[in-house]
Parts: C-alpha cells; sequence; structure tokens
C-alpha cells in the first residue's frame, strides 16, 4: 500500500493528477471517509484517520473540537461524534459531523495528528456546555484529570467568555467538576450521590496499609472509614479479582468499610437509591 493510499486523500484531486479514476474509487480499493475524502481499504481506521478526514473535507480550514478533540487527548468522553470548528459558512455537514462558526484565538488552538484542534481548556468550555449535566460534568472531569489542569483555569477560560451560548450550564459544571475522578462511571457515581442526599466523598482518596503499600480509594468518606469502589473491567480479570481481594482485606484491617459499586447499579435508578441509603446509613 502506498503512502497516499494509507492517508487520507481528496478524490477530485487523485482524479485530475492521474493517480486513479472515479470508476475505481468506487470499487474494493477505497474507502470514502467524507464526501470527497477517501482513503485505501487496508487502511486502518482510528482516531488519527477521522481526524485527518474531517480536516481535510474542511480544506484544510476547520479546527476539531468536541468529543473526537477530548479523545484525542486521550481523555474519556461520553459522546463520539465529530464537531468542526470553521471560520465562515461553508458547505454542508457530512453524517455525523456537527459544523460550528467561530473565531477561536491562538491560545484556543493546539494540535494533534498533525491538524488543529481546540486546546484542551477550550475543549472543556464546549463539553461543558452541552447536555446532560452529569454527563458535562464527567466529560470535564476527564478531560482536567487526564489533561493536568485545576478547576480554576476552565473558571478564568468561562470568565473570558460571559456571553457564550450555554455559559450558565458552563457555570453549573464548575461547581460539580472535581478532576481527581479518573472514570466517566467515579464521577456519575459522585453526582448521583450526591443527588440522593449523601454528603461530598474524597475521589481518589489516599491510604497507606499495614504492608507499606499505598492504595487509593475510588471515592471516600475518611472521618467514617467508608469508601466506595468501582468495579471496572479491569478489577474483573482473575489477576483483578485477586488484587482486590487482598486490598479489600487489609483495608478491613485498618478499619475501613469498603463498598463494591458495579456499572448496573449506576444505570439503575432504584439500586441506585438503594446505594446511596447504604452509604447513608453507614455515615450515620
Amino acid at each position: 500500500m502506498t503512502r497516499w493510499t494509507r492517508d487520507p486523500f481528496r478524490g477530485s484531486w487523485a482524479v485530475l493528477d492521474g493517480r486513479t479514476t472515479w470508476t475505481r474509487l468506487r470499487g474494493p480499493d477505497f474507502r470514502q471517509l467524507r464526501p470527497d475524502v477517501y482513503v485505501g481499504a487496508a487502511a486502518e481506521q482510528d482516531l488519527r484517520m477521522c481526524v485527518r478526514g474531517l480536516r481535510l473535507w474542511s480544506q484544510d480550514l476547520g479546527i476539531l473540537a468536541g468529543p473526537l478533540a477530548a479523545l484525542a487527548y486521550e481523555a474519556e468522553c461520553p459522546w463520539d461524534d465529530a464537531e468542526l470548528i470553521m471560520p465562515g459558512r461553508c458547505h454542508p455537514a457530512p453524517s455525523g459531523t456537527r459544523i460550528r462558526t467561530d473565531r477561536l484565538s491562538p491560545d484556543e488552538i493546539a494540535e494533534r495528528f498533525g491538524c488543529p484542534i481546540t486546546s484542551p481548556v477550550r475543549t472543556a468550555f464546549d463539553l461543558a456546555r452541552r447536555e446532560p449535566l452529569v454527563e458535562a460534568v464527567a466529560a470535564v472531569d476527564s478531560l482536567a484529570h487526564t489533561c493536568r489542569f485545576p478547576s480554576d483555569y476552565l473558571r478564568r477560560f468561562a470568565a473570558g467568555h460571559p456571553r457564550a451560548r450555554g455559559i450558565v450550564q458552563v457555570r453549573r459544571v464548575l461547581e460539580l467538576m472535581d478532576p481527581r475522578a479518573e472514570s466517566l462511571p467515579e464521577t456519575r457515581l459522585r453526582l448521583g450521590l450526591l443527588d440522593r442526599g449523601v454528603p461530598p466523598g474524597v475521589p481518589q482518596y489516599r491510604v497507606r496499609l499495614l504492608t507499606g503499600e499505598r492504595k487509593r480509594l475510588d471515592l471516600a468518606w475518611p472521618e467514617a472509614m467508608v469508601a466506595l469502589e468501582y468495579d471496572g473491567p479491569g478489577h474483573r480479570t482473575i489477576t483483578g479479582q485477586n488484587r482486590d481481594a487482598f486490598h479489600r482485606g487489609r483495608l478491613g484491617d485498618l478499619g475501613w468499610n469498603i463498598g463494591v459499586v458495579t456499572s448496573a447499579m449506576i444505570a439503575d435508578p432504584v439500586a441506585f437509591d438503594e446505594l446511596a441509603a447504604r452509604v447513608l446509613r453507614q455515615l450515620g
């Protein structure tokens, strides 16, 4: 596979250059990414390919934003739709792509995969304006944790855009965000408990075990020695299960009461209510 078929290219340009024909582009050797944007059929379709294809479709005018920008920073995001910021009017957006017209200052633009994307704080600001609120907070938590910027950084940015659409929700996100959360479910757990009257817990609370080993608890109430651990995919392997059993036994030796939370408990309102009531009883 040649270099030009490994990377996205404009079909019309390739035909004009004599590298291929429209008939061949419609055949099995190529895959269409966007209108007039193609790649070789054997090329790996990954985030980089998606980003470069969008940039090429925009004729090198668009700046990647929103969920794909967050994913490009290797942050988790509840959404994965494509969003592109254009400096002016453009052709109708390709299917599954949101186009916004805006002018960004130089410090609001970064680079990934050789393409311009919104900076981490600008990306967080845009995601904070999305609904629902809980998912917006989860997205901002993940981006702030991954890119290591504090809530004050986003607060100063928001203060510079007081008339932006969705600024009221951004202020609410700022009240609720906590960059210490290490996954989307951890944020959903934290906010769901708050909504059910449970006092705020401490995300990723550090505990030193009697063995000298350090352990971080997903959500803890240190004064009451109560904590919750989210049971994600990494905890379900044999190695993960054994590790968790040892840790929870050693935490119990210190007097900690550890509860285990699953994705089903967070998704089921009745189970979530029961979990919140259980934590409230333990907190006394």
